[in-house]
């Protein structure tokens, strides 16, 4: 059998969702099962970032036009050598510029990747329009051209079309481009030089998965896909005979979503059509119990299993930190800065905190839209001394930063089963979280490694960060050794346990 784990993409900033499923991944791995994960949303970065946060993964890695494209095996080359020895003879290159000048005025500018290899090259005109982009994959050989056109109307130029090669320069796929970015048509060119057509990406996605797993092997595939069509669309690979096709659920609020509405809408399809799919994992037995409740059905075919595990290296790294050595007065939140996350909520409590605590500082991790009003609050109440916006980093050093924090925080409208608090656990942090759904009861039992708080309450939150900090931590300490409850019940056997109790029922 070989497990493949659908995931959207991989980018700089690697979401929860993301990490999940290469936790996942690493877990049957340990259990010898042959994996592979595939990204469905194209970009031409997947592979590289991929590499970059989960180098030793790169050999179960492939992006869906791997597949149509007959790009699954390919040899590493350097791309970017052999294209400056090209176009040396008939241009000047400006090496320090990255560009290239013909005689005639026309140029072209290229870009890399972080790693120094060759990304892409735009060409222009010598009105400095651009004609063309030719971008490469990370390994080596040239991706896809991408046309410009100009939309007279709109007074914009758009691609309106991009055209994928094999790695021995065969055209493969081409998409059409509305001048709104809408795909107008998708050809894909099939070994025989038969063109299939295709009005939506998803038709295509489902064509590609069924031309990979025709063959006589068994497959489990795990979507951590997001979109309704999508899943819904997908759905059609459960009925092959060889492959079983399971849904994991993340953040979906099946009694208080943001617009109101019953179930998340992401998730409605496959909760509302459960018998479509082999089966849905919920990350905590909350969940399953509010979609149970919600479906009303005698039979269900939910499934609870979380979505991280804590390893020996994990384990092995839990037990040289000692609270000693912890950061004075440090307090960390890690979390996409958008509205959900109500990180203000955090930043007012330690305000309020640091009138009665002198050393307490705040540091606040991640990246999003909300950046900028957060640092106008930081800079309405003259705050930047002790709470900093701290921006992105990778998962290894933040877990070596929250092991030096003696509180996290968690103040979410919702969750799903927070990666942030299985950080702060293996970091001997205690974390005082907003009791929401889902995941913090889940993770913290209340008074014992932690604290759940009423959502919301800004107030309360306030005061309690300044008892914990004033009766010489000897709560949070006392909270930080009953992190390994956690622990223990996240091991790699625990939960390695639900997943072999799943496949024992579905096969």
């Amino acid at each position: 059998m070989e497990a493949i784990f659908l995931n959207t993409y991989y980018a700089k900033a690697l979401s929860g969702a993301s990490y999940a499923v290469n936790k996942r991944m690493e877990l049957f791995q340990q259990h010898n099962i042959n994996t592979t994960v595939i990204t469905t949303n194209y970009f031409i970065t997947n592979r590289y970032y991929l590499a970059h946060h989960f180098p030793n993964q790169i050999i179960n890695f492939l992006d869906l036009t791997d597949i149509l494209a007959d790009n699954i095996f390919v040899n590493e080359q350097n791309a970017l050598k052999k294209f400056i020895m090209q176009k040396e003879k008939q241009y000047t290159i400006d090496f320090e510029n990255r560009r290239g000048i013909s005689p005639n005025q026309s140029y072209f500018v290229w870009r890399l990747y972080p790693d120094g290899r060759l990304l892409s090259v735009t060409y222009y005109n010598k009105n400095h329009n651009p004609i063309r982009t030719d971008s490469y994959d990370w390994r080596g050989y040239l991706s896809t051209f991408s046309y410009f056109s100009y939309d007279s109307v709109k007074n914009k130029l758009y691609v309106a079309r991009r055209e994928h090669f094999s790695s021995n320069g065969i055209k493969k796929i081409i998409y059409h481009f509305q001048s709104s970015n809408n795909i107008r048509r998708i050809d894909w060119i099939r070994d025989n030089n038969e063109v299939q057509v295709f009005n939506n990406v998803n038709d295509l996605m489902l064509e590609g998965l069924i031309y990979y797993t025709s063959n006589n092997k068994h497959y489990l595939i795990i979507s951590d896909l997001f979109n309704t069509n999508t899943i819904a669309k997908i759905s059609r690979l459960n009925q092959r005979p060889n492959t079983k096709l399971l849904i994991q659920l993340h953040n979906i609020q099946v009694n208080s979503t943001l617009d109101h509405q019953p179930v998340r809408i992401g998730y409605s399809y496959p909760i509302l059509n459960q018998e479509r799919y082999s089966g849905i994992i919920a990350l905590t037995a909350r969940q399953k119990q509010d979609i149970d409740l919600f479906r009303r059905k005698e039979k269900s075919n939910v499934y609870t299993i979380p979505e991280n595990w804590f390893s020996k290296q994990d384990i092995e790294q839990y037990h040289k930190i000692n609270w000693e050595d912890k950061e004075d007065g440090l307090v960390i939140v890690s979390a996409r800065l958008d509205q959900t996350k109500q990180v203000d909520h955090a930043i007012k409590a330690i305000i309020f905190a640091r009138q009665s605590i002198p050393s307490i500082h705040l540091e606040i991790w991640g990246q999003g839209a909300e950046k900028t009003k957060l640092q106008a609050l930081i800079d309405k109440e003259n705050a930047q001394e002790f709470v900093k916006l701290k921006g992105f980093t990778d998962n290894e050093k933040m877990k070596k930063r929250m092991s030096d924090a003696k509180l996290h925080l968690l103040t979410s409208v919702h969750e799903g089963l927070p990666m942030v608090l299985f950080e702060a656990q293996i970091g001997k942090t205690p974390s005082i979280c907003y009791d929401i759904d889902y995941g913090p009861d889940d993770i913290i039992e209340n008074r014992v490694n932690g604290e759940l708080i009423t959502a919301n309450d800004v107030k309360y939150l306030s005061i309690r960060i300044v008892e914990l900090f004033k009766n010489k931590e000897d709560t949070l300490q006392k909270y930080s050794v009953n992190s390994q409850h956690a622990i223990k019940k996240y091991s790699d056997r625990n939960v390695w346990h639900l997943w072999e109790k799943l496949l024992e029922k579905i096969y």
